[in-house]
């Protein structure tokens, strides 16, 4: 077993070890931040690297630094950070040391009372600091950051819900929701559903809370960005929102050149269904009149058995008639019709005395019945 001691001693260790990596970094040929003296490195931990007027710096180590204000409207110099009030907070951090890489240029300072901690974004985000990216824009250093009550028997034996992987034991890379108390997350892991969703989509990935669990996560130092989903930047993510059908539906197609072949008027232009849009056909293809703009496809259309073809027996029968055929039923029981109740006063045959299918069917046969009035 260790002394307390010999523990302490290790601790030394460790942390000189990662001053060491930050000190010896190799000095980089290309653009460096002015505010961290970093190249520009992974977006998601240090933001978009900006470039203008032979001024270059992250976009995190502009929102965070502890005095740099913003007077600048967001079309000016870096997002409404103007290139002078830049200047003049490098030159108040080179004035301050970092506590991890004892090297000056600090421009972030611990905000917690009496903490005197200043440090470089980079070197912070090593050491255990945490930033907010939400009012103030605050930061904090390993000792005073925000933290949370993670009980130990959840870590290790439950896997982050996102990746699926074991959690780590350190309390610092893991985060908790707060509406799934059960439910720990690798902070990589939120940080990039963060960036990924957005702050419109972003939520409980477990339970969809839309409230507390943002909030908590702005806390502990997630940054939320306030644009689109990635899914709709993407290039040409909604262009088969552009495309029209371009497809002859008829059963059987009449142009010479093919179903996919149209023109912008006459017998072979493009029409549409016009209820859902999703099928066409040329106009000649579906016998439609040249004045007539409207074509529904045989799914959107009303089934054959609600619509009644009503031969030319039918059209002879006297208007002021008591009894028409029914619309809701199929044209082929021929005995089946709707009553019209505003002729009461004058009422026809009875249903059940109408002739039957055969003389429906040869309506020629009856030797002049086209004349006949059916009125008793």
């Amino acid at each position: 077993m260790k002394t307390i001691k010999e523990k302490k001693a290790c601790q030394r260790l460790r942390k000189s070890a990662k001053t060491r990596r930050l000190t010896q970094r190799k000095p980089s040929s290309g653009p460096v931040c002015r505010l961290c003296f970093q190249e520009p490195g992974d977006p998601d931990k240090l933001g978009e690297f900006l470039q203008k007027d032979n001024l270059s710096v992250h976009y995190f180590c502009l929102i965070l630094s502890s005095k740099l204000p913003q007077r600048g409207q967001s079309n000016r110099g870096f997002h409404g950070f103007l290139p002078e009030d830049i200047k003049k907070e490098v030159a108040r951090a080179s004035r301050k040391v970092c506590f991890v890489c004892k090297k000056k240029g600090a421009a972030i300072k611990c905000q917690k009372d009496q903490c005197l901690k200043n440090f470089h974004l980079p070197c912070g985000q090593e050491r255990g600091c945490l930033s907010q990216f939400f009012g103030e824009y605050k930061s904090f250093c390993e000792k005073h950051r925000p933290t949370q009550d993670i009980q130990q028997g959840n870590v290790g034996e439950e896997s982050c819900v996102l990746c699926c992987e074991e959690l780590s034991q350190a309390s610092v890379e893991n985060i908790q929701s707060p509406c799934c108390s059960q439910t720990v997350y690798h902070r990589t892991c939120i940080q990039k559903y963060a960036y990924t969703s957005a702050k419109h989509f972003f939520k409980c990935p477990h339970c969809n809370n839309r409230e507390e669990f943002p909030q908590e996560m702005l806390r502990m130092g997630i940054h939320i960005p306030d644009r689109d989903a990635a899914w709709e930047l993407e290039p040409g993510a909604f262009s088969e929102l552009y495309q029209r059908y371009q497809h002859c539906d008829a059963p059987v197609c009449l142009h010479e050149q093919g179903r996919d072949s149209f023109e912008d008027e006459g017998r072979w232009s493009r029409i549409l269904c016009a209820t859902c849009g999703s099928h066409g056909t040329h106009r000649d293809c579906s016998f439609l009149r040249s004045n007539n703009k409207k074509w529904e496809c045989e799914e959107c259309a009303p089934s054959a058995e609600a619509t009644v073809f009503l031969p030319p027996f039918f059209h002879h029968i006297p208007a002021n008639s008591g009894d028409i055929p029914c619309c809701s039923t199929p044209f082929y029981s021929g005995r089946h019709f709707c009553r019209d109740t505003s002729l009461e006063q004058n009422p026809g045959r009875s249903w059940t005395d109408w002739p039957g299918p055969s003389l429906l069917e040869k309506p020629e046969s009856s030797g002049g019945r086209r004349g006949h009035s059916w009125r008793s």
